[in-house]
């Protein structure tokens, strides 16, 4: 990475006015502020990745999303890029978008949780296939004991509305049952299961439509979700998501009594108590923190 990428421009984090505009609305929209170089050597590096290359292995070989040539091209869920290709983690790590979320979350430390690239080919508009279903992220992260963890969204180049960009549905982060809301699998957008009317769902849906450079945030308790991508070129974005300082394992148990694991249990060394360490640097790097620690 350029050491340019390293400091902090700090004329494009949020005011104080967007960062009470995040907290009710539950999420948030940047200027430009990812160099378009670090965009390009991006998509460089998920090329290599596609094709075979690995600049760092993983402990571990299964149990995440991990799309390899010959399965189906239609989508592509790749996880934990930014562990193993060392282009994609300079964009995953780049620090102004580490301090946007701390100034979003509250907190004086950004560490990495995990990071998502999802890649849409072209579809028809009754192609189910490309749906994201509506979801939180927080549904998935109940071994945290935080509730500000967000995520940032970095399209890998412009989205126009008919790409298919995330959907967020404004004030959600608020709603009761949004922590249990597991639809990313889902092929249906228009049953939302909550109890809140259509209409009002229409009208409080936001699609956040970005120019290449810009980042969007949300918070871990938003409901989002994403259309088929209506054009004739794909549709590549990578997610990055975060902690903050306090964040915490702590066990969790389903209505069945069944003890719950998050995969990163698995990656990350253990504490003292031998629970997952989700501070573990190798695992888990600073993006940001206000004694200027951030990783490379």
């Amino acid at each position: 990475m350029d050491s340019n990428s390293l400091v902090v421009d700090h004329d494009k984090l949020p005011s104080q006015a967007d960062v009470e505009f995040y907290r009710e609305h539950g999420y948030y929209v940047s200027q430009k502020i990812v160099p378009e170089e670090l965009i390009d050597t991006a998509l460089h590096g998920l090329t290599r990745h596609c094709s075979g290359d690995r600049d760092f292995d993983l402990p571990i070989g299964t149990g995440f999303s991990d799309w390899q040539p010959g399965d189906p091209e239609a989508f592509r869920n790749i996880e934990f890029l930014a562990l193993r290709n060392i282009q994609i983690r300079s964009l995953a790590l780049f620090p102004t978008i580490g301090a946007i979320a701390a100034r979003l979350a509250g907190t004086d430390e950004i560490r990495l949780w995990e990071d998502q690239l999802i890649w849409k080919e072209p579809a028809l508009p009754d192609d189910n296939d490309a749906v994201i279903g509506w979801h939180t992220d927080r549904a998935h992260w109940m071994t945290c004991t935080s509730d500000e963890m967000l995520t940032a969204w970095i399209p890998l180049h412009d989205f126009s509305e008919d790409m298919g960009p995330l959907l967020v549905i404004d004030g959600s982060h608020r709603w009761a049952g949004a922590d249990t809301m597991r639809g990313f699998k889902s092929k249906e957008l228009d049953d939302l299961a909550l109890p809140i009317g259509d209409d009002e769902i229409a009208d409080r849906t936001r699609v956040l439509a970005l120019e290449k450079g810009q980042v969007s945030f949300h918070h871990c308790r938003t409901i989002h979700g994403s259309r088929p991508n209506l054009t004739d070129r794909p549709r590549v974005a990578l997610a990055v998501h975060m902690q903050d300082a306090e964040n915490r394992y702590v066990p969790n148990v389903d209505e069945h009594g069944h003890r719950q694991a998050h995969i990163n249990d698995l990656l990350c060394r253990k504490d003292a108590e031998g629970n997952p360490d989700y501070a573990d640097p190798d695992i888990f790097p600073v993006l940001w923190s206000e004694n200027g620690e951030a990783a490379s």
